[in-house]
């Protein structure tokens, strides 16, 4: 009789709009069902949630009042509809392409390769994105590069269905290490870019990333994790900006930015700064050319008496420091 309430809570959960239950009813209709279905369903689906769920509503709602300047919270939450509106027909192509019988992509190339002249180099790469456009689907087509992909992320927020998706994208050839799982996850990362591998981390999530800098976005400062700046500089990598924004049905862009290197030698808090500064910049010209692309469903912006803690970076991460070693 104990494990009841603990089953009867994972069956909960599972039920909820992120959980187990949904995301597999999602995978049967996006694999199986016929073409009108996966055009029209994801915003009609992405509209029940969007009035369900009021918490993320609110969030993305407040991120882009922000994002494009709007005095009237009514349009912003236009906005913020089109954007799940857009998560929904990503999620869609998403479990298409991972599926077993997936359509076609047209991923166009960006028009100077950094990243295949950063793994020519033999140094791997730390390859900086955020929960913008698709990155599943260039994660997958990033194979033909002929280097292993070990895609950084925090655990599911529905632990549901962690191992459903962790099972998904190593089927396509993507390797998990998640940041929050164990102590050493630094060690394997700095071993994985030693390698020649490609470190694939998401920029706009400071959940198991450790420390966080304040950073100039979208003219207030928001905090974006030091980790992937830190671990270019220890592994002596190089650190690529990458955006994969969605063009149309199942076309995506690969947006790709300048090498950065972080001399291992420079290790000040003004090197560090420039770089993350640079890289950001880079990220808020993105969302501002397609805004309802970046799906952030909380508030990203903190308030002064709910800022996070912030440090200087004028020493390595502690887990990287014993990574080195």
């Amino acid at each position: 009789m104990r494990h009841v309430p603990a089953a009867a809570a994972r069956l909960a959960q599972s039920l909820r709009f992120d959980g187990l239950w949904w995301r597999k009813f999602a995978y049967l209709g996006c694999v199986y069902g016929p073409e009108w279905w996966k055009q029209y369903s994801p915003p009609a689906i992405a509209a029940i949630i969007f009035a369900l769920v009021a918490h993320n509503r609110r969030g993305a709602t407040a991120n882009l009042q922000r994002i494009l300047g709007l005095a009237s919270r009514r349009h912003a939450t236009r906005a913020a509809l089109r954007m799940f509106a857009e998560f929904a027909h990503c999620m869609t192509e998403t479990m298409e392409y991972y599926g077993p019988r997936p359509r076609p992509i047209q991923l166009d190339p960006p028009e100077h390769d950094t990243l295949a002249e950063a793994l020519d180099a033999g140094a791997g790469a730390v390859v900086v994105s955020g929960h913008f456009g698709n990155w599943d689907i260039a994660a997958k087509r990033l194979r033909e590069y002929g280097r292993p992909i070990n895609l950084v992320i925090a655990s599911e927020v529905n632990a549901t269905t962690h191992e459903y998706v962790r099972a998904a994208r190593e089927r396509a050839g993507v390797r998990m290490i998640y940041s929050d799982s164990s102590v050493f996850s630094s060690l394997n990362m700095v071993r994985a870019l030693r390698r020649n591998e490609v470190l694939a981390i998401q920029l706009d999530r400071t959940e198991g990333a450790g420390r966080t800098r304040l950073v100039p976005f979208f003219g207030a400062p928001a905090p974006f994790p030091s980790g992937p700046f830190v671990l270019a500089r220890v592994a002596g990598a190089p650190l690529i900006p990458v955006f994969i924004p969605r063009l149309g049905t199942r076309h995506y862009a690969i947006c790709a930015g300048k090498r950065f290197h972080l001399s291992r030698d420079g290790r000040d808090a003004r090197s560090l700064d420039r770089v993350m500064g640079e890289v950001v910049a880079s990220f808020e010209a993105t969302v501002r050319e397609f805004p309802s692309q970046w799906f952030q469903f909380s508030p990203f912006w903190p308030t002064a008496a709910a800022a996070p803690p912030c440090v200087a970076a004028s020493a390595d991460e502690p887990l990287v420091r014993r990574a080195r070693r």
